[in-house]
Protein backbone atom coordinates (compact mmCIF):
# COMPACT_ATOMS: atom_id res chain seq x y z
CA UNK A 1 0.00 0.00 0.00
CA UNK A 2 2.63 2.56 0.88
CA UNK A 3 4.34 1.80 -2.09
CA UNK A 4 1.20 2.58 -4.30
CA UNK A 5 0.92 5.69 -2.22
CA UNK A 6 4.98 6.52 -2.91
CA UNK A 7 4.16 5.89 -6.90
CA UNK A 8 1.03 8.09 -6.81
CA UNK A 9 3.28 10.75 -5.40
CA UNK A 10 5.90 10.49 -8.45
CA UNK A 11 3.35 10.42 -11.17
CA UNK A 12 2.06 13.29 -9.75
CA UNK A 13 5.02 15.08 -9.24
CA UNK A 14 6.30 13.67 -13.25
CA UNK A 15 2.79 14.99 -14.59
CA UNK A 16 4.42 18.37 -12.42
CA UNK A 17 7.59 18.39 -14.13
CA UNK A 18 6.15 17.56 -17.76
CA UNK A 19 3.65 20.27 -17.75
CA UNK A 20 6.34 23.33 -16.30
CA UNK A 21 8.47 22.29 -19.00
CA UNK A 22 5.80 22.42 -21.54
CA UNK A 23 4.72 25.53 -20.04
CA UNK A 24 8.56 27.16 -20.54
CA UNK A 25 8.09 26.18 -24.03
CA UNK A 26 4.82 28.47 -24.75
CA UNK A 27 6.50 31.15 -23.04
CA UNK A 28 10.15 31.33 -23.83
CA UNK A 29 11.09 34.25 -25.98
CA UNK A 30 14.07 32.58 -27.90
CA UNK A 31 14.51 35.85 -29.93
CA UNK A 32 15.27 37.77 -26.72
CA UNK A 33 17.58 36.02 -24.96
CA UNK A 34 21.28 36.56 -25.11
CA UNK A 35 23.54 33.30 -26.27
CA UNK A 36 24.89 32.68 -22.93
CA UNK A 37 21.23 32.32 -21.28
CA UNK A 38 20.06 29.72 -24.46
CA UNK A 39 23.34 28.11 -23.86
CA UNK A 40 22.36 27.33 -19.81
CA UNK A 41 18.64 26.42 -21.46
CA UNK A 42 19.74 23.80 -23.84
CA UNK A 43 21.94 21.98 -21.44
CA UNK A 44 18.58 22.22 -18.73
CA UNK A 45 16.47 20.46 -21.83
CA UNK A 46 19.83 18.21 -22.62
CA UNK A 47 19.63 16.99 -18.79
CA UNK A 48 15.85 16.48 -18.60
CA UNK A 49 15.80 14.33 -22.05
CA UNK A 50 18.99 12.06 -20.78
CA UNK A 51 16.50 11.76 -17.61
CA UNK A 52 13.27 10.98 -20.20
CA UNK A 53 15.25 8.14 -22.21
CA UNK A 54 16.55 7.06 -19.16
CA UNK A 55 12.87 6.76 -17.68
CA UNK A 56 11.80 5.04 -20.91
CA UNK A 57 14.43 2.23 -20.35
CA UNK A 58 13.77 1.62 -16.78
CA UNK A 59 10.15 1.15 -17.00
CA UNK A 60 9.55 -0.55 -20.73
CA UNK A 61 10.42 -3.98 -20.10
CA UNK A 62 7.42 -4.19 -17.38
CA UNK A 63 4.99 -2.75 -20.17
CA UNK A 64 6.53 -5.89 -21.86
CA UNK A 65 6.68 -8.07 -19.58
CA UNK A 66 2.95 -7.37 -18.53
CA UNK A 67 1.12 -6.73 -21.99
CA UNK A 68 0.43 -3.66 -20.57
CA UNK A 69 0.43 -2.01 -24.58
CA UNK A 70 -2.30 -4.37 -25.51
CA UNK A 71 -4.86 -2.27 -23.54
CA UNK A 72 -3.92 0.56 -25.97
CA UNK A 73 -4.72 -1.61 -29.14
CA UNK A 74 -1.48 -1.77 -30.16
CA UNK A 75 -0.34 -5.25 -31.67
CA UNK A 76 3.43 -5.15 -30.44
CA UNK A 77 5.45 -3.45 -27.77
CA UNK A 78 7.66 -1.71 -30.78
CA UNK A 79 4.15 -0.40 -32.13
CA UNK A 80 3.06 1.23 -28.73
CA UNK A 81 6.35 2.45 -28.50
CA UNK A 82 6.84 3.90 -31.52
CA UNK A 83 3.61 5.69 -31.40
CA UNK A 84 4.17 7.17 -27.55
CA UNK A 85 7.51 7.82 -28.46
CA UNK A 86 6.70 9.49 -32.30
CA UNK A 87 9.45 7.21 -33.94
CA UNK A 88 9.17 4.24 -36.15
CA UNK A 89 8.27 0.53 -34.99
CA UNK A 90 12.63 -0.32 -36.15
CA UNK A 91 13.79 2.48 -33.48
CA UNK A 92 11.27 1.74 -31.05
CA UNK A 93 12.69 -2.01 -31.07
CA UNK A 94 16.44 -0.60 -31.09
CA UNK A 95 15.49 1.11 -27.31
CA UNK A 96 13.20 -2.04 -26.43
CA UNK A 97 16.23 -4.21 -27.08
CA UNK A 98 18.58 -1.90 -24.92
CA UNK A 99 16.32 -1.71 -22.24
CA UNK A 100 15.76 -5.39 -21.78
CA UNK A 101 19.36 -5.86 -21.21
CA UNK A 102 19.65 -3.33 -19.16
CA UNK A 103 17.28 -4.62 -16.97
CA UNK A 104 19.40 -7.66 -16.66
CA UNK A 105 22.61 -5.91 -15.95
CA UNK A 106 22.53 -4.03 -12.09
CA UNK A 107 25.21 -1.64 -13.20
CA UNK A 108 23.10 -0.33 -16.37
CA UNK A 109 19.80 -0.33 -14.01
CA UNK A 110 21.61 2.00 -11.69
CA UNK A 111 22.51 4.36 -13.90
CA UNK A 112 19.09 4.57 -15.24
CA UNK A 113 17.95 5.07 -11.99
CA UNK A 114 20.39 7.78 -11.69
CA UNK A 115 18.79 9.35 -15.41
CA UNK A 116 22.82 9.52 -16.59
CA UNK A 117 22.10 8.16 -20.33
CA UNK A 118 20.68 9.08 -23.36
CA UNK A 119 19.03 6.78 -25.94
CA UNK A 120 22.14 6.16 -27.83
CA UNK A 121 24.66 5.87 -24.48
CA UNK A 122 21.84 3.09 -23.25
CA UNK A 123 21.78 1.25 -26.79
CA UNK A 124 25.97 1.47 -27.54
CA UNK A 125 26.68 0.28 -24.25
CA UNK A 126 23.89 -2.64 -23.47
CA UNK A 127 25.46 -3.72 -26.96
CA UNK A 128 28.63 -4.02 -26.32
CA UNK A 129 28.00 -5.62 -22.51
CA UNK A 130 26.59 -8.45 -24.51
CA UNK A 131 29.23 -8.77 -26.96
CA UNK A 132 31.84 -8.21 -24.63
CA UNK A 133 31.22 -9.09 -21.10
CA UNK A 134 32.35 -7.46 -18.26
CA UNK A 135 32.70 -3.76 -20.43
CA UNK A 136 29.67 -2.22 -19.41
CA UNK A 137 31.57 -0.56 -16.09
CA UNK A 138 34.35 0.98 -17.78
CA UNK A 139 31.91 2.64 -20.22
CA UNK A 140 29.92 3.97 -17.72
CA UNK A 141 32.33 5.12 -16.14
CA UNK A 142 33.57 6.82 -19.43
CA UNK A 143 30.30 8.23 -19.80
CA UNK A 144 30.00 9.60 -15.98
CA UNK A 145 33.39 11.65 -16.95
CA UNK A 146 31.52 13.51 -20.04
CA UNK A 147 33.47 11.54 -22.31
CA UNK A 148 32.21 12.66 -25.92
CA UNK A 149 30.04 9.67 -28.02
CA UNK A 150 32.85 9.35 -30.73
CA UNK A 151 35.14 8.29 -27.03
CA UNK A 152 32.68 5.76 -26.15
CA UNK A 153 32.15 4.37 -29.77
CA UNK A 154 35.94 4.04 -29.79
CA UNK A 155 36.14 2.16 -26.28
CA UNK A 156 33.16 0.18 -27.11
CA UNK A 157 34.85 -1.15 -30.41
CA UNK A 158 37.97 -1.77 -28.65
CA UNK A 159 36.14 -3.87 -26.12
CA UNK A 160 34.53 -6.02 -29.23
CA UNK A 161 37.49 -6.43 -30.93
CA UNK A 162 39.05 -7.77 -27.72
CA UNK A 163 36.04 -10.04 -27.01
CA UNK A 164 36.12 -11.98 -30.86
CA UNK A 165 38.41 -14.93 -31.43
CA UNK A 166 40.05 -15.36 -34.12
CA UNK A 167 36.83 -17.84 -35.71
CA UNK A 168 34.25 -15.51 -34.78
CA UNK A 169 36.44 -12.67 -36.67
CA UNK A 170 36.28 -14.64 -39.96
CA UNK A 171 32.29 -15.17 -39.64
CA UNK A 172 32.01 -11.33 -39.05
CA UNK A 173 34.53 -10.08 -42.02
CA UNK A 174 32.96 -12.64 -44.21
CA UNK A 175 28.95 -11.44 -43.06
CA UNK A 176 30.36 -7.43 -43.94
CA UNK A 177 31.60 -8.64 -47.02
CA UNK A 178 28.50 -10.18 -47.89
CA UNK A 179 26.53 -7.27 -46.66
CA UNK A 180 28.68 -4.58 -48.67
CA UNK A 181 26.76 -2.26 -51.20
CA UNK A 182 27.35 1.47 -52.39
CA UNK A 183 23.92 3.16 -52.81
CA UNK A 184 23.55 6.81 -54.03
CA UNK A 185 19.40 8.52 -54.25
CA UNK A 186 18.32 12.15 -55.44
CA UNK A 187 17.76 14.57 -52.08
CA UNK A 188 14.46 16.10 -52.46
CA UNK A 189 16.46 19.25 -51.48
CA UNK A 190 18.48 18.50 -54.33
CA UNK A 191 21.91 16.89 -55.20
CA UNK A 192 22.88 13.43 -53.96
CA UNK A 193 22.93 11.40 -50.84
CA UNK A 194 24.68 7.95 -50.80
CA UNK A 195 25.90 5.20 -48.65
CA UNK A 196 28.32 2.09 -48.49
CA UNK A 197 29.34 -0.18 -46.43
CA UNK A 198 32.49 -2.01 -46.91
CA UNK A 199 35.18 -4.20 -44.70
CA UNK A 200 37.50 -2.59 -42.86
CA UNK A 201 40.99 -3.76 -44.40
CA UNK A 202 38.82 -2.87 -47.83
CA UNK A 203 38.27 0.57 -46.83
CA UNK A 204 42.15 0.79 -45.50
CA UNK A 205 43.45 0.42 -49.13
CA UNK A 206 41.93 3.42 -50.36
CA UNK A 207 41.38 5.89 -47.38
CA UNK A 208 44.68 7.05 -46.79
CA UNK A 209 44.72 8.00 -50.71
CA UNK A 210 41.40 9.85 -50.46
CA UNK A 211 42.28 11.51 -47.07
CA UNK A 212 45.43 12.87 -47.92
CA UNK A 213 44.16 14.18 -51.17
CA UNK A 214 41.06 16.14 -49.33
CA UNK A 215 43.62 17.33 -46.98
CA UNK A 216 45.99 19.07 -49.31
CA UNK A 217 42.83 20.47 -51.25
CA UNK A 218 41.90 21.99 -47.51
CA UNK A 219 45.62 23.45 -47.25
CA UNK A 220 45.51 25.14 -50.83
CA UNK A 221 42.06 26.39 -49.98
CA UNK A 222 43.38 28.06 -46.79
CA UNK A 223 41.00 26.16 -44.81
CA UNK A 224 37.97 28.05 -45.46
CA UNK A 225 35.17 24.97 -46.19
CA UNK A 226 35.61 22.25 -43.77
CA UNK A 227 37.51 19.26 -44.53
CA UNK A 228 34.42 16.93 -45.14
CA UNK A 229 33.52 19.16 -48.18
CA UNK A 230 37.06 18.84 -49.78
CA UNK A 231 36.58 15.30 -49.04
CA UNK A 232 33.58 14.56 -51.13
CA UNK A 233 35.80 16.80 -54.12
CA UNK A 234 38.39 14.19 -53.50
CA UNK A 235 36.09 11.54 -53.64
CA UNK A 236 34.38 12.62 -57.05
CA UNK A 237 37.89 13.57 -58.59
CA UNK A 238 39.49 9.99 -58.00
CA UNK A 239 36.29 8.12 -58.99
CA UNK A 240 36.41 9.89 -62.24
CA UNK A 241 40.36 8.40 -62.42
CA UNK A 242 41.62 12.13 -61.52
CA UNK A 243 43.78 13.22 -57.98
CA UNK A 244 45.45 16.22 -56.51
CA UNK A 245 46.92 14.08 -54.08
CA UNK A 246 50.89 13.62 -54.96
CA UNK A 247 50.84 16.86 -56.83
CA UNK A 248 52.98 20.02 -56.30
CA UNK A 249 51.37 22.83 -54.23
CA UNK A 250 50.85 26.40 -54.41
CA UNK A 251 54.22 26.74 -52.59
CA UNK A 252 55.84 24.30 -54.81
CA UNK A 253 55.61 21.66 -52.09
CA UNK A 254 54.51 17.94 -52.72
CA UNK A 255 52.19 16.41 -50.78
CA UNK A 256 53.09 13.06 -48.82
CA UNK A 257 53.08 10.08 -50.31
CA UNK A 258 49.19 8.69 -48.93
CA UNK A 259 50.05 5.02 -46.60
CA UNK A 260 48.02 3.19 -44.60
CA UNK A 261 49.36 3.41 -40.78
CA UNK A 262 48.66 0.35 -38.67
CA UNK A 263 49.79 0.51 -34.99
CA UNK A 264 49.61 -2.65 -33.04
CA UNK A 265 51.58 -3.78 -29.37
CA UNK A 266 54.23 -6.15 -29.72
CA UNK A 267 52.75 -8.21 -27.25
CA UNK A 268 49.63 -8.34 -29.37
CA UNK A 269 51.40 -8.92 -32.30
CA UNK A 270 53.34 -11.99 -30.80
CA UNK A 271 50.42 -13.44 -28.83
CA UNK A 272 47.93 -13.07 -32.15
CA UNK A 273 45.09 -11.15 -29.98
CA UNK A 274 44.90 -8.02 -28.59
CA UNK A 275 43.68 -8.33 -24.97
CA UNK A 276 42.73 -5.02 -22.47
CA UNK A 277 44.29 -1.93 -23.43
CA UNK A 278 46.54 -3.25 -26.42
CA UNK A 279 46.17 -1.13 -29.38
CA UNK A 280 45.56 -2.90 -32.72
CA UNK A 281 43.87 -0.31 -35.01
CA UNK A 282 44.25 1.12 -38.00
CA UNK A 283 44.52 4.67 -38.50
CA UNK A 284 41.43 6.51 -39.98
CA UNK A 285 39.39 3.13 -39.22
CA UNK A 286 39.51 1.81 -35.93
CA UNK A 287 40.09 -1.39 -34.29
CA UNK A 288 40.85 -4.53 -36.26
CA UNK A 289 42.26 -8.27 -35.43
CA UNK A 290 45.51 -9.28 -35.36
CA UNK A 291 44.91 -11.22 -38.47
CA UNK A 292 43.60 -8.56 -40.38
CA UNK A 293 46.92 -6.44 -40.07
CA UNK A 294 48.83 -9.91 -41.08
CA UNK A 295 46.27 -9.57 -43.78
CA UNK A 296 47.92 -6.28 -44.77
CA UNK A 297 51.71 -6.76 -44.23
CA UNK A 298 53.88 -6.77 -47.18
CA UNK A 299 51.26 -4.07 -49.29
CA UNK A 300 52.77 -0.89 -50.93
CA UNK A 301 51.87 1.78 -48.85
CA UNK A 302 51.17 0.25 -45.86
CA UNK A 303 53.61 1.05 -42.37
CA UNK A 304 53.46 -0.94 -39.44
CA UNK A 305 54.20 0.53 -36.29
CA UNK A 306 54.81 -1.40 -33.43
CA UNK A 307 53.80 0.36 -30.14
CA UNK A 308 57.18 -0.54 -27.95
CA UNK A 309 59.59 -0.71 -31.26
CA UNK A 310 61.09 2.58 -31.27
CA UNK A 311 62.37 5.40 -28.36
CA UNK A 312 60.14 8.09 -29.77
CA UNK A 313 60.98 10.69 -27.59
CA UNK A 314 64.82 11.14 -29.58
CA UNK A 315 62.65 11.84 -32.85
CA UNK A 316 62.74 15.16 -33.92
CA UNK A 317 62.60 18.19 -36.76
CA UNK A 318 63.33 21.69 -37.67
CA UNK A 319 60.72 22.06 -40.33
CA UNK A 320 57.15 23.09 -39.82
CA UNK A 321 55.87 19.80 -41.66
CA UNK A 322 56.10 17.04 -39.78
CA UNK A 323 59.26 14.46 -40.29
CA UNK A 324 56.78 10.82 -41.17
CA UNK A 325 58.07 9.34 -37.76
CA UNK A 326 57.60 12.02 -35.65
CA UNK A 327 53.86 12.29 -37.25
CA UNK A 328 53.89 8.58 -36.53
CA UNK A 329 54.86 8.43 -33.14
CA UNK A 330 52.47 11.66 -32.63
CA UNK A 331 49.51 9.35 -34.30
CA UNK A 332 50.04 6.63 -31.39
CA UNK A 333 50.89 9.18 -28.48
CA UNK A 334 47.63 11.07 -29.31
CA UNK A 335 45.10 8.80 -30.64
CA UNK A 336 41.94 11.15 -30.64
CA UNK A 337 42.22 15.46 -30.26
CA UNK A 338 43.63 16.13 -26.76
CA UNK A 339 40.75 18.53 -25.85
CA UNK A 340 38.83 17.42 -23.25
CA UNK A 341 36.03 15.09 -24.14
CA UNK A 342 36.56 16.07 -28.36
CA UNK A 343 37.24 12.34 -29.24
CA UNK A 344 37.74 13.05 -33.31
CA UNK A 345 40.12 11.40 -34.51
CA UNK A 346 39.70 11.96 -38.43
CA UNK A 347 41.48 15.49 -40.01
CA UNK A 348 43.61 16.00 -36.76
CA UNK A 349 46.64 18.58 -37.04
CA UNK A 350 49.72 19.03 -35.22
CA UNK A 351 49.80 21.85 -32.71
CA UNK A 352 53.48 22.95 -31.45
CA UNK A 353 51.42 23.11 -27.95
CA UNK A 354 54.36 24.63 -25.60
CA UNK A 355 56.47 27.11 -28.08
CA UNK A 356 54.38 28.39 -30.99
CA UNK A 357 56.01 28.05 -34.98
CA UNK A 358 56.15 31.46 -34.79
CA UNK A 359 58.12 31.46 -31.83
CA UNK A 360 60.58 29.50 -33.95
CA UNK A 361 59.05 26.37 -31.57
CA UNK A 362 60.78 23.17 -32.36
CA UNK A 363 58.88 20.18 -34.70
CA UNK A 364 59.41 17.53 -31.90
CA UNK A 365 57.36 15.03 -30.31
CA UNK A 366 57.46 16.98 -26.79
CA UNK A 367 56.05 20.30 -28.17
CA UNK A 368 53.26 19.05 -30.29
CA UNK A 369 49.78 17.75 -29.39
CA UNK A 370 47.07 16.78 -31.87
CA UNK A 371 43.77 18.69 -32.02
CA UNK A 372 41.11 18.62 -34.64
CA UNK A 373 40.28 21.83 -37.00
CA UNK A 374 37.93 23.28 -34.65
CA UNK A 375 39.77 22.89 -31.03
CA UNK A 376 42.67 24.00 -33.25
CA UNK A 377 40.87 27.46 -34.15
CA UNK A 378 39.77 27.75 -30.79
CA UNK A 379 43.51 28.12 -29.27
CA UNK A 380 44.35 30.02 -32.10
CA UNK A 381 42.02 32.37 -32.47
CA UNK A 382 40.09 32.22 -29.48
CA UNK A 383 42.52 32.27 -26.64
CA UNK A 384 41.84 28.28 -25.30
CA UNK A 385 45.43 27.20 -23.95
CA UNK A 386 46.74 23.38 -23.17
CA UNK A 387 48.00 22.62 -20.23
CA UNK A 388 49.30 19.40 -18.49
CA UNK A 389 50.80 16.94 -21.20
CA UNK A 390 50.48 13.34 -22.69
CA UNK A 391 47.59 11.79 -21.06
CA UNK A 392 46.71 14.64 -18.73
CA UNK A 393 45.93 17.47 -21.07
CA UNK A 394 43.15 20.46 -19.71
CA UNK A 395 41.65 22.52 -22.20
CA UNK A 396 41.15 25.98 -20.40
CA UNK A 397 39.05 28.71 -21.94
CA UNK A 398 40.41 32.85 -21.36
CA UNK A 399 39.08 34.92 -19.20
CA UNK A 400 36.49 36.07 -22.06
CA UNK A 401 35.74 33.49 -24.30
CA UNK A 402 34.91 34.21 -27.84
CA UNK A 403 31.97 33.41 -29.94
CA UNK A 404 32.21 31.30 -32.76
CA UNK A 405 30.88 33.98 -34.79
CA UNK A 406 34.35 36.03 -33.88
CA UNK A 407 36.45 32.74 -33.98
CA UNK A 408 35.05 32.04 -37.88
CA UNK A 409 36.17 35.78 -38.51
CA UNK A 410 39.43 36.09 -37.13
CA UNK A 411 39.92 32.54 -39.15
CA UNK A 412 39.43 34.03 -42.46
CA UNK A 413 41.59 37.25 -41.29
CA UNK A 414 44.58 35.04 -40.46
CA UNK A 415 43.87 32.98 -44.23
CA UNK A 416 43.66 36.23 -46.01
CA UNK A 417 46.75 37.63 -44.90
CA UNK A 418 48.53 34.41 -46.04
CA UNK A 419 47.59 34.42 -48.97
CA UNK A 420 48.36 37.40 -49.48
CA UNK A 421 52.23 36.73 -48.12
CA UNK A 422 52.35 33.94 -50.57
CA UNK A 423 51.76 36.17 -53.27
CA UNK A 424 54.17 38.74 -52.24
CA UNK A 425 56.96 36.16 -51.91
CA UNK A 426 56.13 34.64 -55.40
CA UNK A 427 58.88 34.99 -57.77
CA UNK A 428 58.56 37.61 -59.67
CA UNK A 429 57.69 36.72 -64.12
CA UNK A 430 59.51 37.61 -66.60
Amino acid sequence: MASATLHTELEAALVGAVHTMQRVLRDAAPASMSGDQARAWVGLFADAERAAASGVALLTPVVVETGSYAKEGHGSAADWLGTVSRTSAGVAKGRLVAAERASGDAALTEALHQGELSTAQLKLISETGAAAPGSVDDLLGLAGEGASHQQLNDAASRHRAAARSKETERVRRARVHARRHFRWHQSPEGGIHGEFSCDEIAWARVAPRLEADAKERWRRAGQGESLEAHRVDALIDILGGESSAGEAGVSGRAAARPHTLVIIDAAALRRGTAQGDELCEIEGVGPVSVDAVVELVGEGGMQLLVKDGVDIRTVTGTRRDLPQRVEAALIVRDRTCVAKNCGKRHGLQGDHCWVDYSDDGPTCLDNLARLCPEHHDLKTHGGWRLVGGPGHWDWIPPAHPKSANYIARARKMAAAKAKAQAKRNLPRQT
